[in-house]
């Protein structure tokens, strides 16, 4: 007679792959694929010196996504008749997936500082220290999630893990508030005729702006679609789908946010009407603030080259002509 935990002791096709474990491992293997090629163009070139706070933000966002996807692909070969995965299954989503999250919302709470405190360090601007105040509810969210949490195996083998209605629904609700929170925050500058962004010469300065907005629109879309998928399924996902819609989620965030910090390649002409261009991402600035960007050209291998060198340009030129503002250190520690 054979033990319960031979092999005999289960179905053998356990060991068949079903349809929706192998959707489930080449979304992983493509999320993984996609972070190593955003991770390898936003640090190409980069020293470790030039990584500041909101460049530290974007590379830890492209990490933990990475590593979301690589413990994913081990998870879901494994999700079927196993409790050690299937565990480990839940807590891969809710840790990791509330880690990317608390970034993109650091990140977007960073962008905001930029484009509307000029001359502010982040300890004088009250709305930096309010949104820094409004990130404290997620840590109890977490832990609401760590104790309604399910993680069970089916009759049918299969892994069942989701979040119980006391984890979901103020997850669901915290989400939406801030995300529509950090939305007009960006949404008021741009449409206000007496906003700093306003101007013939801070074109660049509502660039990030308006790149900004769409990537806080973009992250809420998708998180307020996974979250939903959570409460449909009544906290009783199968975990293979859960991985991959998490996996998904959290790729598709952090390329929202390579684009947010992303420019194309600029084509001006000199006064002659020849083509300029300019061989290094940050080249010597001549002139004012507007003839520097009609000078400018950068190469499309320098096209990830991210839209803050625009704010450090701003604040280090646009200026010149009728105000007597220099960045301080503290202000060029915002770009990245």
């Amino acid at each position: 007679m054979s033990s319960p935990h031979t092999p005999e002791a289960f179905p053998k096709s356990r060991y068949v792959p079903d349809p929706e474990e192998t959707v489930a491992l080449l979304i992983s293997l493509t999320c993984i694929t996609l972070m190593s090629v955003l991770f390898g163009r936003k640090t190409a070139g980069t020293k470790l010196s030039n990584i500041n706070y909101a460049r530290g933000l974007v590379i830890s966002l492209y990490l933990v996504s990475w590593a979301f996807s690589f413990i994913a692909t081990h998870l879901v070969q494994t999700n079927n008749y196993n409790n050690v995965s299937c565990t480990m299954s839940i807590y891969t989503c809710i840790l990791l997936y509330a880690a990317s999250k608390i970034i993109i919302y650091l990140f977007l709470m960073e962008k905001v500082y930029v484009v509307t405190a000029v001359g502010l360090t982040r300890k004088d601007f009250m709305l930096y220290k309010v949104n820094m105040v409004l990130m404290v509810p997620y840590l109890g969210i977490v832990a609401l999630m760590i104790i309604y949490r399910v993680a069970e195996i089916g009759q049918d083998g299969h892994c069942r893990i989701g979040l119980l209605k006391p984890a979901a629904l103020p997850l669901i609700l915290y989400d939406m508030v801030l995300s529509i929170w950090l939305t007009l925050l960006f949404i008021r500058p741009l449409m206000s005729s007496k906003s700093m962004l306003q101007g013939p010469s801070k074109g660049k300065l509502r660039d990030v702006a308006r790149r900004t907005l769409i990537g806080a629109i973009v992250a809420m879309i998708l998180s307020s679609a996974n979250v939903f998928t959570l409460v449909y399924f009544q906290g009783y996902e199968r975990g293979l789908i859960c991985l991959s819609s998490c996996t998904a989620d959290v790729t598709l965030n952090a390329i929202t946010i390579h684009w947010v910090t992303s420019r194309a390649t600029q084509h001006t002409t000199g006064p002659a009407g020849s083509g300029v261009r300019g061989q290094h991402p940050h080249p010597h600035r001549v002139g004012t603030g507007a003839s520097v960007a009609n000078e400018k050209h950068f190469e499309p291998a320098e096209s990830h080259i991210t839209v803050e060198a625009y704010v450090e340009e701003y604040y280090s030129g646009s200026h010149s002509g009728s105000h007597s503002y220099h960045a301080s250190p503290s202000d060029q520690g915002r770009s990245s």
